[in-house]
């Protein structure tokens, strides 16, 4: 085999590596940021205007609200789905990982109409 031709060989082997090692880092790095987002965090740290799924305490238990909230720059939590301001107190957060509600227009928590839009 001549010089020139396993020079070429070596590139192409190298190239299919470099963009091997490229994806895995790649395909690592979404599977860690996606667990990091499944994990609930503090309410203190939930993110301003963004869709998130939060837990309330009721009764002596912690349930998952089954629609997005989003806290918005003014303070309020929105149910995202109608819209309205909802009066919780919420005790952790997560990103919200459904592509929409299962029930968006059944909310058990009633609000006010959310006009700072």
């Amino acid at each position: 085999m001549s010089k020139h031709r396993i020079e070429n060989f070596e590139e192409h082997l190298l190239s299919h590596f470099d963009r091997a090692i490229k994806e895995a880092d790649r395909t690592f790095h979404d599977s860690m940021l996606h667990w990091h987002w499944s994990h609930w965090h503090p309410i203190s740290t939930a993110p301003y205007n963004r869709d998130l799924e939060l837990q309330i305490v009721e009764a002596t238990r912690m349930i998952a609200l089954p629609f997005p909230c989003r806290h918005t720059n003014g303070g309020d939590w929105i149910n995202v789905d109608l819209g309205t301001r909802i009066q919780i107190q919420p005790v952790s957060w997560r990103v919200w990982q459904h592509s929409q509600s299962p029930q968006p227009h059944h909310s058990s928590i009633r609000g006010k109409p959310y006009a700072k839009w």
